[in-house]
């Protein structure tokens, strides 16, 4: 069994900064690990790989590459969409190799940091700086106002090929951050523009994806939100509900549950237009809620365009699995598996 455990502390490692073959050449380097990508996915961020150990035997693992992760739930996000990957991404501080290896996320970082786990090899490097860092800044993914067009595009693929101003206002960004998160995400290859300009969506599950985490990531943290309780359980408060245009919707499970996606809820997600106090006095006095930190019920801020994005009564489908998938929860998870396949082919049909 081939059992690396390294601890280097404030060690550095000079190298050009490059993609995954270069990243997986510094690996052999500080490990002796040679490593060879027997598949790269056209225009996506991930493929296949095999890792010789100087014994001979071949150990196989699929990849996915992430610019930047530093934080927990980045990593959980990406654990629970990329399930046995490889995380490739720039630089790792030694916390966020410790959290990989706690949540058993296996990596391979710029800098020659690794964290490689599978029945006869385990793998696990830390403390080695990338110094090319600072010359050659990492890009910080899409900004919340992309994300919103990301999730406009799924939402209503159609509006991909509107106008710039208006694909700004179902998005509710201003017309400035809609026209850089086209040019953004087609540099991407989320999409690519024909000669007539008319353009081309590619990959549907890479938007979701993108959106997931940015979702995750970026927008919910910083949304408004109340977790509540009641007296009632929530099976019993679904069938009290009753939400209204504009001003209540089903998210996550409870989401999932009235799409008849054999789910039976154990929590309570609402997304609540907060801007009209009315609206969650209401909901709190017909519920019998109160405030808990540990309720299972959650009340969180609309942040999207109601008018041209409605999927009523419940949220757009792509929130829906972004909240599932945020739950990290085993039960949830077969189901968003069974709705990202319903969104992906709705986006590749409508756009």
């Amino acid at each position: 069994m081939v059992n690396l455990l390294l601890r280097l502390n404030m060690s550095a490692v000079q190298y050009e900064s490059a993609p995954v073959y270069e990243a997986l050449e510094v690996m052999q380097r500080t490990t002796g690990l040679r490593a060879q990508v027997l598949e790269k996915i056209a225009a996506a961020p991930g493929g296949h790989m095999a890792i010789r150990a100087d014994d001979g035997h071949s150990f196989h693992f699929t990849y996915e590459v992430k610019q930047t992760i530093d934080r927990r739930d980045q990593l959980l996000t990406f654990r629970n969409l990329h399930t046995g990957a490889v995380l490739i991404t720039r630089s790792l501080t030694s916390a966020m190799a410790e959290q990989c290896r706690e949540l058993n996320v296996q990596f391979i970082d710029h800098a020659g940091n690794c964290f490689l786990r599978q029945s006869g090899l385990f793998v696990f490097v830390s403390g080695l700086k990338d110094t090319t860092k600072g010359k050659q800044a990492a890009a910080r993914g899409l900004t919340p106002a992309a994300l919103r067009v990301v999730f406009a595009v799924l939402t209503r693929p159609s509006i991909l090929n509107n106008s710039v101003r208006r694909i700004a206002e179902v998005a509710s960004v201003s017309h400035g951050a809609a026209g850089a998160a086209l040019i953004l995400l087609e540099e991407m290859g989320l999409f690519t523009s024909s000669r007539s300009g008319r353009r081309v969506l590619a990959m549907p599950e890479r938007w979701l994806d993108t959106w997931t985490e940015g979702y995750l990531g970026r927008i919910r943290p910083k949304l408004e939100k109340h977790k509540m309780s009641s007296p009632a359980p929530v099976s019993a408060l679904l069938e009290r509900i009753s939400p209204k245009m504009r001003e209540v919707a089903l998210g996550g499970e409870a989401a999932a549950a009235h799409l008849d996606m054999d789910l039976k809820p154990g929590t309570l997600t609402l997304y609540v237009d907060l801007d009209d106090p009315s609206v969650m006095r209401h909901l709190a006095q017909e519920l019998k809620l109160r405030r808990d930190p540990d309720g299972s019920i959650e009340l969180i801020n609309m942040f999207w365009n109601t008018m041209d994005l409605q999927c009523f009564p419940t949220v757009p489908n792509a929130l829906i699995y972004a909240d599932l998938i945020g739950a990290g929860d085993e039960r949830t998870m077969e189901i968003a598996i069974s709705l990202k396949k319903e969104i992906c082919a709705y986006v590749a049909s409508a756009s």
